[in-house]
């Protein structure tokens, strides 16, 4: 990776909806070579997928909150369903297991503190590999999903 990748990398991670000629323009050269270079960084497994970024507030839902969980790991067949269970829940925006004293870290969005607590309550603590969660509510967002290099 050259400093045209990288530089193409960091405009589409501000503003992927360039147009092949803007992009050119900003990193100084054509559009069909821009073209080209990010078809690579595709093939190349540098850039995993294109997304949007929609505004959570605009759709109803004002609350967001990290949830720590804790499932019980000696059944892998409640773990499995538990971890499949994340992938498919529309609350849950994100699911990292993670190391340490808690199992995995889900970022979830709800309508109200009344809905966020009618998901813990009959859904989460319900799921059968879920020992315990805890909430923490996001006051506000410093840094969000930006490029990596």
């Amino acid at each position: 990776m050259d400093n045209y990748d990288q530089k193409i990398l960091q405009l589409l991670s501000s503003s992927g909806r360039m147009s092949w000629t803007q992009l050119g323009d900003a990193v100084a050269l054509s559009a069909s070579a821009c073209q080209r270079r990010v078809e690579s960084l595709i093939d190349k497994g540098v850039i995993d997928k294109f997304t949007i970024n929609v505004n959570p507030s605009e759709l109803g839902l004002e609350v967001k909150a990290l949830v720590a969980v804790n499932v019980n790991r000696g059944d892998t067949k409640q773990a499995e369903a538990f971890r499949q269970s994340l992938v498919s829940h529309p609350r849950i925006q994100s699911a990292h297991m993670v190391s340490g004293a808690i199992d995995y870290m889900l970022e979830v969005y709800a309508s109200d503190l009344e809905d966020l607590a009618r998901f813990l309550d009959e859904e989460l603590l319900k799921m059968q590999a879920v020992r315990d969660a805890t909430s923490s509510i996001v006051l506000r967002t410093v840094k969000s999903h930006s490029a990596v290099f």
